[in-house]
């Protein structure tokens, strides 16, 4: 799954416009698309305009993929800000260099490392996944080609000490990594033992002091049928990373010497990123923030089917939905129509179911963001994303063409401000007395893109499973929304300590139809719409709100 940066989702809304393509992804091609030299001028302008960066359309046309233009763009936005910002606040990106002898941690990984303090026993911040791989797969060379990606990546070989409380990265030095080979093509149903042992490994107990972040198994299940099975722990990686991971797994396959050393190191990222936050820089964005979201923000009350428990179990179920090639077709071209992208479009429709449901004007939720907001940190393997609040207000009964409006606005400006960590939002946010494991959001949205398989020499096929375990949950609510083929695919995460199973489900019911009816009458007020006054058979009477 990939969470496009706004630049990425703001290009290819230009490129739909421009090029009247409604499919656009980041591996597209603008000339395979259809666009010509000249309509390169018009996404120059467009680009200066609505993201003021300039850009020369040569360039553009050299860079070719919507990818590659998003980082032309990403470092020409750097560069206006570098030059119009105070001296303190433009630094220079991240370089190697230098480090100290024992590394900081990034603000992402010492969040994670301290929860696994908390609780050591834990698995919440494991990210399995699966690679199915179809053809005559040379195992052995398979193995070496882990080794030399891990040998590259410095994340994937360090562990974590600590020195009075103060935890540290220790890089391991380049080892041949083991890789347990298994053949259950001769035993029992192989694809029942492999989900077993796929459970397994991904159930795995990192020891973050001596365990290397990510353990891997190859079970063999016939003779052109194999699951590479890899858990790793999301200290070392985020979704993004994992598709750099296994596309840099394909090439090296396919050729040993492929790539090489990259330029920048996690760790080298860690230190530039402490370093940068602090002073001007973290003054600016703390005010920025405070601003948006005011002192001491609460997060919003859904209605729950349980009181709230005193402590969190993370124990979680899902509930699907698929949304269909027809509506999401409408869904595009409504967006389109205003400047929304489809993830635009999707969130400004939850906002306001989730107004509706818990009788407010006023909805914050979570959102994930790449964290990748200069060029030099495209490539670079590690844990980056970062998670922010959006908030919207529903007051003066918006109808939906101008909620999509404000949430358009809301939505950039987050992605814009994304760079101060959440934990650093909250430190200097939110009051203690009011801190708990869920501060500013409990309820999150992701929208994913339709991921790219890898591609590895001499296979028919490679896929990449990247579902994840589906009895926990981090937060009350958590909707994905991803792109599957011409449809979205919808996920809703609920905490079971909360919620039974039908109150998360008539939830996605009515989302679905708070969709249809929101671009059917988009100029009526959305809080007026039927299903967005979303009410579960008893729920009236049955409903715990935090007090």
């Amino acid at each position: 799954m990939t969470v496009m940066g706004f630049v990425e989702e703001e290009l290819a809304q230009m490129w739909a416009e421009i090029l009247d393509a409604s499919d656009v992804t980041l591996g597209s091609h603008w000339q395979e698309l259809g666009g010509r030299p000249e309509a390169v001028r018009t996404l120059a302008d467009r680009i200066d305009e609505e993201l003021g960066a300039h850009v020369e359309p040569a360039g553009l046309l050299d860079a070719g993929t919507l990818e590659g233009m998003a980082r032309l763009v990403r470092g020409a936005m750097a560069a206006r800000k570098a030059a119009t910002a105070p001296a303190a606040a433009a630094a220079a990106g991240p370089t190697a260099g230098a480090r100290p002898e024992r590394p900081a941690l990034s603000f992402a990984q010492q969040r994670l490392w301290f929860m696994q303090q908390i609780d050591p026993d834990t698995t919440l911040y494991n990210v399995p996944t699966v690679l199915r791989l179809r053809g005559a797969l040379d195992h052995e060379r398979l193995g070496r080609a882990l080794t030399v990606l891990v040998a590259r990546h410095e994340v994937l070989r360090t562990t974590y000490g600590a020195t009075s409380g103060v935890p540290h990265q220790v890089v391991c030095a380049p080892a041949r990594f083991a890789l347990p080979y298994t053949d259950l093509s001769a035993g029992a149903p192989p694809a029942a033992e492999a989900a077993r042992i796929a459970a397994e490994v991904g159930a795995y107990v990192f020891d973050l002091a001596a365990d290397l972040p990510l353990r891997a198994h190859l079970l063999r299940l016939g003779a052109d049928d194999h699951h590479l099975v890899v858990t790793f722990h999301h200290i070392a990686i985020d979704g993004w990373s994992v598709e750099i991971f296994f596309r840099e797994l394909g090439e090296l396959y396919g050729d040993p010497d492929a790539g090489g050393a990259p330029a920048l190191q996690y760790a080298d990222y860690a230190g530039w990123q402490r370093e940068r936050l602090q002073g001007d820089t973290l003054d600016a964005l703390t005010a920025h923030w405070r601003a948006v979201l005011g002192s001491d923000p609460q997060a919003l009350a859904v209605p729950t089917d349980h009181p709230r428990p005193r402590h969190r179990s993370f124990r979680g179920a899902v509930v699907t939905r698929d949304l269909g090639p027809e509506l999401t077709c409408r869904l595009r071209e409504f967006g389109r129509g205003e400047r929304g992208t489809l993830n635009m479009t999707l969130l400004a429709a939850f906002q306001a179911l989730l107004a509706g449901w818990s009788g407010t004007e006023d909805v914050t939720v979570g959102i994930p963001v790449a964290g990748r907001t200069r060029p030099e940190l495209q490539e670079l393997l590690g844990c980056l994303i970062n998670m922010v609040p959006v908030r919207v207000g529903l007051g003066g009964d918006p109808a939906f063409r101008a909620l999509l409006a404000r949430t358009r606005t809301a939505l950039l400006d987050a992605s814009a401000q994304q760079e101060l960590p959440f934990d650093k939002l909250v430190e200097a946010l939110v009051a203690r007395r009011s801190r708990d494991f869920l501060p500013v959001f409990r309820v999150m949205f992701s929208f994913l893109k339709e991921q790219s398989d890898p591609v590895f020499a001499g296979l028919e096929h490679c896929s990449l499973d990247l579902t994840g375990p589906q009895d926990t949950a981090k937060y009350d609510l958590s909707l994905y929304a991803q792109e599957s083929g011409a449809s979205v695919a919808l996920t809703l995460e609920y905490d079971t300590d909360l919620f039974g199973p039908e109150t998360p489900a008539a939830l996605l019911a009515a989302y679905e139809q708070t969709l249809h009816d929101a671009i059917t009458f988009p100029d009526g007020p959305v809080l007026d719409l039927p299903a967005v006054r979303f009410r579960q058979s008893g729920t009236e009477r049955n409903t715990h709100r935090d007090r």
